[in-house]
């Protein structure tokens, strides 16, 4: 198994690339999402998917391809998140 040359970060803290090239996953999980065959959850799904490689993108200092994504991302996932906890606060939202 191949492994990043960094240990897992402290979260928020930025790192530059590592010079590993994960392109051929992400290509994997990227057409994965786009076999899902319901057209709102496909929608959703891509959506998701590219706000994740953003984020994940941002952390190694690399530019992010799709900011709205990561928008829709973060609220969709801070929304989930309300639903497990009802009194959560967001300052986002």
């Amino acid at each position: 198994m191949l492994s990043c040359k960094l240990s897992m970060p402290k979260f928020g803290k930025k790192f530059e690339d590592t010079g590993y090239d994960g392109s051929k996953h992400w290509k994997v999980l990227h057409d994965e999402v786009n076999k899902i065959e319901c057209d709102y959850c496909k929608e959703k799904g891509v959506k998701l998917m590219r706000g994740l490689h953003d984020s994940v993108n941002l952390h190694l200092g690399k530019k992010a391809q799709h900011p709205k994504d990561l928008d829709f991302a973060l609220k969709h996932i801070v929304w989930s998140k309300k639903q497990l906890e009802p009194g959560l606060k967001c300052e986002l939202c």
